[in-house]
């Protein structure tokens, strides 16, 4: 069965705006115009479902606080419908509840008022992807609903934008982003809102691949090409053909590939190992790295040509510290797609005022990657009921001792308070006193739950190896 072919018209084509605002309906309207899509606008939940049963949206921006039916009811019957539209829920009362049920209920995205335009485009984007890994028939993990990316900050609605800016071009593109922030996710919804949405995704870890078979497992190689080589084995970039390759941690690439993959981004073409001639492959190239790939450059590393050919266009993703107002909707979007039983638990029950300001006191060096395990970790526990601050792992300010919260801020303020009448007026490193009480149990904690992985534990807490060396000399851990 041949792959279905990439769609030609804009999407989203139909779009419903449902809001008792004129002004709001109009600019709505006034927007997707510009984008090529039709705009419908309506003042009742009611009316917009009754023309959305006769001729379903692609679409719908659906305000919560409606005459008659409200905003959240309203998103229930779309989504019950036999070919559901995606929604956007619009409000000017947000509140965590809100945007709890509207992520549970199946909202696509969660947009506040007053509403920004930069907004209303990312939203359109992501619904447009969504769109695109549907057509593709995507399953597995690329079509998780957890893998999606969900944020509405300012940091994440940048990314948004330049994902949907990128995914029209053939450009290659370099992710920047710490351990954990999203980067294969958004090379995903490129590839999901792009031309190549029908074709292959295909994910190569680097830093994974030993030095001796990257050249073989990316390029491939003919049969005698080396001892043990008995067939032809066609390599990541050639099954990549007509989709996108995704390489991550592209600053793990050995020194002696990186002129290949060069070759293949000034040429289309490479040879397999042992190959006698060209093969030409029509695959976009989309890397990432947490790494600094410059600093790697001096160091000899990387190749500075191939480092330009790679940052043709450049989209950083924040660490989740730099977005703490996401952490809500993250928690929510989690809870959502969780499933139940299947997964060794109850359905989630909702989380709690107190679980959820500890979590968002929480630095969260493992970003939204920890925060998910987190989540699913304090919902297991919870066993259906709310979540509460001792369903919390102990990292993310779980349990009664946990530094987070009331009790936490407490007894650490105990702590120095202790310290500081201890050290009286004389001179000395109280600074460096108070800090060591606290970063060796910290440092030992997380040790401990890596089982003693210098490189899991420095990337856990944010700091190079190196450092992390420097302290556990420093403490004789």
């Amino acid at each position: 069965m041949s792959a279905p072919s990439p769609p030609t018209a804009v999407f989203p084509a139909t779009v419903f705006a449902v809001d008792d605002e004129p002004g709001i309906c109009r600019a709505l309207e006034r927007f997707f115009a510009s984008r090529g899509s039709a705009c419908r606008s309506f003042a009742r939940a009611e009316e917009a479902l009754a023309a959305a049963e006769a001729a379903p949206p692609d679409l719908v921006l659906l305000d919560v606080r409606l005459p008659g039916m409200s905003g959240l009811d309203a998103l229930a019957r779309f989504r019950a419908m036999p070919a559901p539209p995606l929604v956007v829920v619009m409000t000017a009362h947000g509140t965590l509840d809100v945007a709890v049920d509207a992520i549970r209920s199946g909202a696509l995205d969660y947009l506040p008022k007053p509403l920004d335009l930069a907004a209303i485009a990312a939203a359109a984007d992501r619904a447009a992807a969504v769109h695109g890994a549907s057509l593709a028939g995507v399953t597995g993990p690329a079509a998780d609903p957890g893998a999606l990316l969900v944020g509405r900050s300012g940091p994440m609605q940048e990314v948004f934008k330049r994902i949907g800016a990128v995914a029209l071009s053939e450009a290659p593109v370099l992710v920047l982003g710490e351990s954990g922030t999203g980067k294969e996710m958004v090379a995903r919804a490129i590839h999901r809102a792009s031309r190549r949405a029908p074709g292959p995704f295909e994910p190569v870890d680097c830093a994974s691949l030993p030095e001796t078979l990257f050249e073989s497992e990316l390029f491939g190689h003919e049969r005698g090409a080396f001892t043990g080589a008995v067939d032809r084995r066609v390599g990541r970039l050639e099954r990549a053909s007509g989709g996108t390759l995704f390489l991550d941690e592209v600053g793990e690439i050995p020194p002696s590939a990186q002129a290949k993959l060069l070759r293949f981004l000034e040429t289309r073409t490479f040879e397999r190992l042992g190959g006698t001639g060209p093969v030409s492959v029509d695959a976009r190239v989309v890397a990432a790295t947490h790494r600094d790939l410059r600093e790697r450059i001096r160091e000899g590393l990387f190749r500075e040509d191939l480092f330009y050919r790679l940052d043709v266009v450049t989209i950083r993703v924040p660490p989740l510290r730099e977005r703490p107002e996401d952490i809500p909707l993250l928690v929510a979007h989690f809870l959502a797609v969780f499933p139940g039983a299947e997964r060794g638990g109850p359905a989630p029950g909702g989380v709690s005022r107190e679980a959820l300001d500890r979590l968002m006191a929480h630095s969260w060096p493992g970003n939204v990657r920890e925060l998910r395990n987190a989540v699913e970790h304090a919902r297991v526990l919870a066993r259906g009921a709310p979540i509460l601050p001792e369903n919390l792992p102990a990292a993310a300010g779980g349990g009664a001792e946990a530094g987070g919260g009331p009790e936490g801020d407490a007894l650490l303020r105990a702590l120095v308070r202790r310290l500081v009448a201890a050290a009286g007026d004389a001179e000395g490193d109280l600074h460096g006193e108070v800090l060591a009480r606290v970063e060796r149990p910290l440092l030992e904690e997380v040790l401990a739950r890596t089982g003693g992985n210098q490189v899991r534990a420095a990337r856990i807490l944010g700091i190079h190896r190196t450092t992390l060396r420097e302290r556990m000399e420093r403490y004789r851990l």
